[in-house]
């Protein structure tokens, strides 16, 4: 994989526009379940040597709680290799076109618009320099998305924007 030619592997996960919807609740546990797998069968050879040498009790709640977080330390880079072979993969197929309402806006810290995309809630970041009201984001505006549908039955955002009714 030459990572020259393609952009960086930290600019394609961490890119703003792109975003990748109805990722399967199944592969996230998945790789969870793998990754703590691994873990706890790491944890287990290293107090078996462990028990041979040193005689010392093992505290078992101390070393279930550290192999959990280490497992979501390793969910988390498996995540983001996941998501890029994502985005990879749905770079080189036809992108489609929708127009959905929004369905809220909130303001704050991060500028969020709230839409249902295959009857499912998600959320974009929407940087709302024309400081529209919530009320006329509502009823006057559609969010404007470009997607490609890619592995895992999911699909990958390329591009949204805000459009007049």
């Amino acid at each position: 994989m030459d990572f020259y030619n393609h952009g960086t592997f930290i600019s394609t996960v961490f890119k703003k526009d792109r975003m990748i919807l109805n990722v399967p609740l199944l592969l996230n546990v998945s790789f969870f379940l793998l990754s703590f797998g691994i873990i706890l069968l790491f944890l287990y050879r290293y107090n078996a040597a462990g028990k041979e040498n040193a005689k010392k009790k093992s505290n078992t709640i101390i070393d279930l709680i550290g192999s959990l977080i280490l497992a979501f330390f390793i969910f988390i880079i498996l995540k983001l290799a996941i998501n890029y072979y994502t985005v990879k993969s749905a770079e080189g197929l036809a992108t489609e076109e929708t127009k959905v309402p929004i369905d809220n806006y909130v303001s704050g810290r991060t500028d969020l618009l709230y839409f249902y995309f295959k009857d499912k809630r998600y959320s974009v970041r929407y940087n709302n320099r024309s400081h529209l009201s919530r009320k006329e984001i509502i009823g006057n505006y559609t969010l404007h998305i470009v997607y490609s549908k890619s592995v895992f039955d999911t699909y990958v955002i390329k591009n949204y924007n805000i459009e007049v009714k």
